[in-house]
């Protein structure tokens, strides 16, 4: 089976975990046996620079040819606001005289998404494919387009709403291409039950449409060994949060659950890993709360030093408003630390051996980290508990990559089985709108 993939975010270009997500189902469909065309907006900057590094962890060993990587000129990033697209294109810009035909950027990014697009429809002209799939509403459009060329069925990997990201008061431009893709597309993927129940309830896509797949994580990604310099605070207990520091992650929550743990556990240091909008706001509420000198800052981490956080730390903290999923919480046990997730997250379906929580309660989830650093019996428990479940098969790549397999290949039963009832009457007549596609 061969399957065109449009993606907006793949390493090294990340921000959040939908990278890792992407690329662990990459891997997962190679070694399924499926062939994968991989469609990403880089950023203009890197728009020249070497595949490499991308194709070397998106190959399995034995079919290093079987993905192929197209990169779309674009400043489209990771997770950037309609407000951040302006900023980035005009820092993506050709300097003025530079090209007589002025910037070849969208004036905005939903201007930029059907430039996205038009480029996916002629991808999907050259490139062989039997079914598209298509990641969050940023490429919903892409795969609209690619259908409209090729006739092939589009499946859409939704991994997190606007509503999720931002709240209720989400763009509602966003929230109507959300609607539009889900409902256009042949099947949904979403990443947790959770999740699945909003895109039912929320977008009125049929309950029969939308198929669970929940993640996994590679477990050759973690280092065999504890890296030399570790520990990062010289033995002393140390708590992380690791995320964009955003809204829907929570960080602020970290932040008051920090003041309650240091009342109880003296030494104890603090370290909150990723960027984003509210690390201003962050980093003055750890200064009103006396936290200066106990709270560390890392900015955003990427490759090994993320494993070295994980490890570096006694407790990992995910106390997200909104967490369809939370990868977080699996590369934290796959390293060996154990990890306090939001009750209503997607992982928290899944992993047994975490303590819960509702993302609110700073109060319970700072009672939990006390009693995991001041407890060593308790920690070794559920660390240990934590390692010998992240091992079992469903929280590896072949497991995820297997059921959306089989999505894929319902997807392409149910367009077999409903072809006949919608193709011309006249046999003969099938082909002229496709001979028109390739002459154009």
């Amino acid at each position: 089976m061969r399957v065109l993939m449009f993606g907006w975010e793949f390493p090294p270009y990340q921000a959040g975990g939908l990278a890792t997500a992407t690329l662990g189902l990459v891997k997962g469909l190679l070694r399924q046996g499926l062939d994968v065309t991989l469609v990403v907006p880089f950023p203009a900057p890197a728009a020249g620079s070497t595949p490499i590094p991308e194709l070397r962890l998106l190959s399995a060993a034995d079919v290093p040819l079987r993905v192929r990587t197209h990169r779309i000129e674009s400043p489209l990033a990771p997770y950037a606001t309609a407000e951040d697209y302006v900023l980035l294109a005009e820092r993506a810009a050709p300097a003025p005289g530079a090209h007589a035909a002025g910037s070849p950027y969208g004036r905005n990014l939903f201007e930029e998404i059907e430039r996205y697009a038009d480029a996916a429809a002629e991808i999907a002209r050259r490139e062989p494919h039997d079914v598209i799939d298509t990641h969050d509403w940023i490429t919903f459009a892409a795969g609209i387009r690619a259908r409209e060329v090729s006739g092939k069925p589009l499946v859409a990997h939704i991994h997190a709403t606007e509503l999720d990201r931002v709240g209720e008061h989400g763009n509602p431009e966003i929230v109507r291409r959300e609607l539009a893709g889900l409902r256009a597309a042949d099947r949904v993927i979403a990443n947790s039950n959770t999740l699945r129940h909003q895109v039912i309830e929320r977008y009125g896509v049929p309950a029969d449409k939308v198929d669970v797949v929940h993640w996994g994580v590679d477990a050759s990604a973690a280092p065999a060994e504890e890296p030399p310099e570790l520990p990062l605070f010289d033995g002393r207990p140390t708590v992380l949060f690791l995320g964009r520091v955003t809204r829907q992650k929570g960080p602020e929550y970290f932040v008051e659950i920090a003041a309650r743990v240091r009342r109880f556990v003296p030494g104890v240091r603090f370290l909150m890993v990723g960027a984003g909008d509210l690390l201003p706001r962050c980093i003055e509420r750890a200064v009103e709360l006396g936290l200066a000198d106990c709270m560390h800052f890392a900015g955003p981490l990427s490759g090994a030093e993320v494993d070295r956080a994980y490890r570096a730390a006694d407790v990992c903290v995910m106390p997200s408003v909104s967490e369809p999923f939370g990868l977080v919480a699996l590369e934290s046990l796959r390293n060996g630390t154990p990890v306090i997730v939001p009750r209503s997250s997607g992982v928290a379906e899944v992993v047994r051996h975490a303590f819960k929580a509702d993302f609110w309660d700073v109060e319970r989830m700072a009672d939990q980290v006390v009693a995991l650093l001041r407890h060593p019996e308790l920690w070794a428990e559920l660390a240990d508990g934590a390692r010998d479940e992240i091992a079992e098969p469903r929280f590896g790549l072949e497991e995820p990559a297997r059921r959306t397999a089989l999505s894929y290949r319902r997807t392409l039963a149910d367009a077999t089985a409903v072809a006949p009832a919608v193709a011309p009457a006249a046999p003969a007549a099938a082909p002229a709108p496709i001979a028109r596609m390739e002459t154009a």
